[in-house]
């Protein structure tokens, strides 16, 4: 075997990794364009693949766009992963009608699946017709490998340089390379000394007659369990060396039946809205919350049904809890180790081939059929080789570590791909200023959207790592990539930019969000899950796919998109993008850049670039959540309306803490004087802060506040004590700044008997919240009690304050101007009194306040009046500090549910109460700003 793609020869030479051979001949190429080598030849777009990606690409940047396009693929022919994957039962796991492209409507009309999940032979067939339909094959070289891309800044283009040394350019490049295309480097001691054949099932391109044979296969992944299934049914003797048995589910597979196609066809466009708004997109409905919330019957009917339904069913469409939760896991996993031992005759043989050490679905479920009956075949052998592992590959066969010898005339390796970021790599891609894509990603792919990186100028990775990819029905989540570039193609021609780039601050959240929807899943458990890189030695150990499913993913993209492509940076070279691809904002949880400036994010320098704030991709969903919802903002809701939609705010929080204890009170004859007072663990007293919510007087409760008051007090190690108040416009100004300090009093006066330490009190709230806990604080330097923290989270400074961030961020970002002006119309009794010191903190006396903390959010529109307002804190002599949260907007700290990065702020607000609270009082609780 020569190379990666084997063709079952006999005598295998050194094996050599795709990419080492990427290497050589790169240096080839340049040794050779020394001395003459082709001259360039230009173009609009250079395509990488050929299959579905590749085919798409072409049809629409050349046919629809009037581009010049040219494509490489290293195969023959079309068909991408279809091409080489060419092993016994190779099929698709997703249904056949959905596995497919939308973008033509004739296209899906005249094409007859003969099989509910498509074999590789028919799928070849379907892409071979659609290369000859939009006569793709005129806009490829095959047989041609990408051995190099590099930037070049003098000309900013892709130079792309071929195993055959030729350089071609582009002012675009368009990775279609695929997720699954680099295959495993075989790393089996003696592999080389083996005589004979050896086959990768990633690399398979020929009919290999295994009748009368003795076959080894290596791995149990999908294409191990699909070829198993097959070559049992012929070999003399087949020998599976298993070290991680798989949770493999029936297919369900079956000949299409004429009157459902007709049916499918008759409504296809809704089924791919359907599809494009499920999770895996496809179109199932079927879920239910949580396998904890039945009966263990109800369970067993819903796992029995998507067991017999086949494909993805038991997978995506039983229960919403079992890849977030242990034990509803636990209930799944259970159900198909039971169903693995109804099947296969020997008890011992059953055991083995049930997984027990990681979760169901942290790798990719394999879909199978009649895998497990293969081994109640005689022919059919199980080796255990996790207890007793293989030691080397010897002329005949397999050696393991205890001498035992397996002789096999022909060695099958499934041993899966260096998925995601493997095809990337291969190509050797330098990006500006030198920069390797290697060296960026030595500690795991960083890209924005999973589809751009900072530091590589148009250049884009369709399904790539940190995207939907294999989480999405793979032909959707093509097209959804390709649209996507070719808008913005459109909008950089119509603009006349030169060049595309994320910003880095951008990337970053992206990276950030990836990694945190990964956590609240089982996957990091997962011991050599591909979708980690776990499987490939040596490689950073990283989530590879964007885990937050197909919807938030586009309503992230259309975020974007409709807001001039939120996270971008254009400009006329790309020697102008460095200043703007540099952070916008303050790193994450950062000091403000002084406390003496307005807040105000300025450009570096005067670069003709220009760059989109970069929102963290939480909030962009939630905007385009509220936007689907028809919530056009909280005057049109009117009262009711916007405070149904601020308690709903409860279903984006996380699960709630347990603490000491949670006692509910009242400090006053209202119905909404109510207090909730939340006693950390442990033996007090205890250091107490008063909490008061925010909502602009109008919506708000101590529900919305249950969970964040929690999470602070076991963070800080302090009572929380959540207070509500009289709301408006039914009690206006001034009741609930008369309640905010009643409910202070209150605290301070019966702290004591619930474990609390009056004398180390301190007061805090968030956004109008935040507004009446510095008018209470303000009272109590003038009537008690004495306070030692004071902690505001994005709050609301003046009614009537003229900020550049009450601008620029008036509109989509959750609270807009107008939200606010609404909310004061509520509250205030006339415009007079827009200038009481209680309403207007800018005009108040500020002497003689406690330590603060002042939290503000890059993109919320009080950011710069309360930012100034901590300048005029630290001018009375208060000593101050100020954390600005880039990617943020209001209300994020309430939404720890929906805004993984909300911890952040959680973090500082924790540690800041702690140090003023807690800590030694005669330490600073930090340095003035």
């Amino acid at each position: 075997m020569t190379d990666a793609r084997a063709t079952g020869r006999t005598t295998p030479a050194t094996y050599v990794a795709p990419t080492t051979q990427a290497a050589q001949a790169a240096s080839a190429a340049q040794a050779d364009m020394t001395t003459g080598a082709p001259s360039a030849t230009d173009h609009d777009v250079i395509v990488i693949g050929a299959g579905f990606a590749g085919i798409y690409a072409i049809h629409k940047f050349r046919d629809r766009m009037g581009l010049d396009v040219l494509g490489f693929d290293a195969a023959s022919d079309v068909g991408g992963t279809w091409y080489w994957n060419r092993y016994p039962g190779a099929r698709v796991d997703i249904e056949s009608v959905h596995y497919s492209y939308s973008f033509d409507p004739e296209l899906q009309q005249e094409w007859h699946w003969t099989e509910k999940f498509a074999a590789q032979p028919e799928i070849l067939r379907y892409l071979n017709h659609c290369a000859d339909r939009y006569d793709v094959r005129r806009s490829i070289r095959f047989g041609t490998r990408v051995v190099a891309v590099t930037w070049d800044e003098q000309a900013d283009r892709w130079q792309v340089t071929t195993d055959a040394g030729e350089v071609h350019t582009a002012r675009w490049f368009v990775s279609g390379a695929g997720t699954l295309s680099v295959p495993k480097t075989p790393d089996f001691p003696g592999i080389e000394t083996y005589t004979g054949q050896i086959l990768l099932t990633g690399d398979w391109r020929e009919d290999v007659d295994l009748a009368g044979k003795r076959v080894g296969v290596i791995g149990v992944g999908s294409s191990g369990i699909q070829a198993i299934s097959e070559i049992s049914k012929v070999a003399d003797a087949l020998y599976v060396f298993q070290r991680t048995p798989n949770y493999a589910t029936p297919i369900g597979n079956h000949p299409t039946d004429p009157a459902e196609e007709a049916a499918e066809k008759a409504r296809y466009a809704e089924l791919r809205d359907a599809s494009r708004n499920h999770f895996l997109g496809v179109p199932y409905a079927d879920v239910q919350p949580s396998a904890l919330a039945v009966s263990a019957q109800q369970r067993r009917e819903v796992f029995d049904d998507r067991w017999d339904r086949g494909g993805f069913r038991f997978f995506i469409d039983s229960f919403g809890d079992i890849l977030f939760d242990t034990a509803a896991n636990d209930t799944a996993a259970d159900y198909i180790r039971d169903r693995i031992r109804e099947r296969v005759t020997d008890p011992a043989t059953a055991e083995l081939l049930c997984p027990t050490d990681y979760p169901y679905g942290t790798k990719r479920p394999p879909l199978e059929t009649d895998y497990y009956e293969a081994y109640n075949r005689p022919s059919t052998h199980l080796v255990d080789v996790k207890s007793n592992p293989i030691g080397t590959i010897v002329p005949h066969g397999v050696r393991l570590a205890d001498g035992t010898e397996y002789d096999v005339d022909v060695l099958i390796l499934a041993t899966g791909f260096d998925a995601c970021t493997g095809p990337l790599l291969a190509m050797n891609i330098t990006g500006r200023n030198g920069v390797r894509l290697a060296d960026e990603w030595a500690d795991g792919p960083q890209t924005y959207l999973g589809l751009t990186m900072a530091g590589f100028p148009n250049l884009y990775a369709v399904t790539g790592p940190q995207s939907p990819s294999v989480l999405y029905n793979m032909p959707l989540a093509i097209e959804d990539h390709l649209d996507f570039i070719g808008d913005a193609i459109d909008h950089m021609r119509a603009h006349d930019h030169t060049v595309m780039e994320p910003t880095t601050q951008a990337q970053d959240q992206w990276v950030y969000e990836t990694n945190a929807l990964c956590d609240m899943t089982l996957l990091p458990t997962s011991a050599s899950s591909w979708y980690m890189g776990a499987n490939i030695p040596g490689k950073p150990r990283r989530v590879l796919v964007y885990l937050g499913g197909a919807p938030r993913y586009r309503a992230i993209c259309h975020n974007v998109q409709r807001n001039n492509y939120r996270g971008f940076a254009f400009a006329a070279s790309s020697r102008a993008l460095g200043a703007a691809t540099a952070s916008s904002g303050t790193a994450s949880g950062a000091t403000a850049p002084s406390a003496s400036s307005s807040g105000t994010s300025s450009p570096a320098t005067s670069s003709p670039a220009t760059s989109s704030p970069a929102l963290d991709p939480s909030l962009m969903f939630i905007v385009e959540a509220l936007r689907a919802q028809g919530f056009t903002g909280f005057p049109a809701a009117g009262v009711a309306g916007a405070r149904a939609a601020v308690e709903g705010f409860v279903d984006l929080q996380a699960p709630r803490k347990e603490v000491g204890a949670v006692i509910d009170r009242a400090y006053g004859t209202d119905p909404e004087q109510q207090l909730r007072i939340f006693v950390p663990e442990g033996e007090g007293p205890f250091p107490v802060v008063v909490y008061v919510h925010g909502g602009g007087f109008v919506t708000g409760s101590i529900e919305v506040v249950d969970e964040p008051a929690r999470d602070l007090a076991s963070r800080a190690g302090v009572i929380v004590v959540a207070a509500t108040y009289r709301c408006a416009p039914e009690h206006r100004f001034p009741a609930a700044h008369e309640d905010a300090y009643a409910a202070l009093r209150w605290t301070a006066e019966n702290i004591a008997g619930y474990g609390g330490a009056p004398t180390r009190l301190g007061i805090g709230g968030d956004s109008a919240g935040g507004l009446l806990a510095a008018a209470a604080a303000i009272r109590a330097q003038q009537e008690g009690p004495q306070l030692s923290a004071l902690l505001l989270v994005n709050p609301l400074v003046s009614p009537v304050a003229d900020t550049p961030s009450r601008q620029d961020y008036a509109e989509g970002y959750v609270i807009e101007l107008a939200d606010l002006q609404w909310f004061g119309a509520q509250y205030l009794n006339g415009p007079e009194e827009v200038t009481d010191p209680r309403l207007a903190l800018d005009a108040a006396d500020l002497t003689g306040l406690p330590p603060t903390l002042i939290l503000t959010s890059e993109y919320d529109t009080l950011r710069d009046e309360a930012e100034q307002f901590a300048e005029q804190l630290i001018t009375a002599g208060v000593e101050t500090s100020v954390q600005r949260f880039d990617g943020m907007t209001h209300d994020a700290f309430l939404l720890s549910g929906a805004v993984p990065r909300c911890v952040e702020q959680r973090v500082a607000a924790a540690d800041f109460l702690r140090r003023a609270l807690v800590e030694d009082a005669g330490e600073p609780a930090f340095a003035v700003a």
